[in-house]
Formats: structure tokens, C-alpha cells, sequence
């Protein structure tokens, strides 16, 4: 492309996305910067994870941190999604809600199947604006976060730095002479 000439674009006004709780960061920023330019989002299946934040790792003593160091806006300067971006009808708490349903993950079937949980919502939201009705007791939010691929979540263990926090001089030995 030549210099000064406009990118080509797909003059969308709206965009359906799949969503699990594992849809983080650059994700996040894509339906963030769509909202931003008043882009329709429709968000289908779960609460993605809730990462505004960036950074650049920090090496020192040869340990790596990565505290955050920016957060991402839009166009319109919005950036608080640190819990994440909700359909409408989650039953969590906390997020910025956005048009669209709450959905399982089904990992049953092949991508691009029509029967695939979260497609057949999407293409249902988008030809009458409802949502497929949830199992009686679908508890789907608390379900994705416990698991991954039915695999039970087990916080790790501490590490050094986690539980000898306190770093005080023992008492009665303040190093004056």
C-alpha cells in the first residue's frame, strides 16, 4: 500500500463474537475497539476474562515481573472491563454487559457446525434477537470457571515470595552498633 492510503475496510455495523472465559486481552481489545466506533458487538457464550491491562516484563535479579504498566481504551476512551464483557442475559454479577447470550462452550462438535452450541445461538440471536433457553439449573458461568476441559482448577501452591512477606529485623537486633 501506498502511504496515506486508507486501509480497505468491511463496513460491518455489527459483529457476533464467540466468547469462553478464556477470551483475554487482545480479544477483549478487538470487541472494545469495535464498540468504540459504534459497531454493533454481540457477545455469545461466556464472560471473557477481563484484561484492559498491558505491560512489559521487568527483569531483575533473575526474577521477571510483569506489573501492570498501561491500561487499552477506545475511541471513546473506555477501558473498565476488568471483569470482563457479559452477554446480557449472564447471570454474574459483575462486567460491562454487552447485546448477545449466554451460551456453554461445546466442544462436541467440529467449528463451522450449524448444530455447535455457540454458532447455532449466534445465528439464532442474529435472525430474531433471542437467546436459546438454558437447561433448568445451568449454572454455566460458575461451571467455566471451575474447569478447564473437565479439569478441575487447583490454586497453585505458594511460592517464596508469597509467604515470607514480612521482612522486619527480628526484634532486638536492629543492626545499630
Amino acid at each position: 500500500m501506498t502511504a496515506g492510503t486508507d486501509l480497505p475496510t468491511l463496513n460491518l455495523s455489527r459483529v457476533f463474537i464467540l466468547s469462553t472465559n478464556e477470551t483475554c486481552s487482545a480479544s477483549e481489545a478487538v470487541i472494545n475497539g469495535l464498540r468504540g466506533i459504534d459497531v454493533e458487538v454481540n457477545l455469545i457464550g461466556t464472560t471473557t476474562c477481563g484484561k484492559p491491562f498491558g505491560f512489559y516484563p521487568q527483569d531483575n535479579c533473575g526474577e521477571t515481573y510483569y506489573t501492570i504498566q498501561f491500561q487499552t481504551t477506545n475511541d471513546k476512551a473506555f477501558g473498565d472491563y476488568a471483569d470482563g464483557f457479559l452477554p446480557t442475559n449472564s447471570s454474574v454479577q459483575f462486567g460491562v454487559r454487552v447485546p448477545g447470550c449466554q451460551v456453554a462452550d461445546d466442544l462436541t462438535r467440529e467449528l463451522g457446525d450449524r448444530n455447535e452450541a455457540l454458532l447455532a445461538a449466534a445465528l439464532q440471536f442474529r435472525t430474531n434477537g433471542t437467546c436459546p433457553a438454558q437447561p433448568a439449573g445451568a449454572v454455566i458461568e460458575k461451571e467455566a470457571a471451575q474447569s478447564i476441559f473437565g479439569l478441575p482448577l487447583e490454586p497453585p501452591a505458594p511460592n517464596v515470595m508469597e509467604i515470607n512477606y514480612d521482612m522486619t529485623m527480628p526484634s532486638g537486633n536492629t543492626g545499630a552498633r
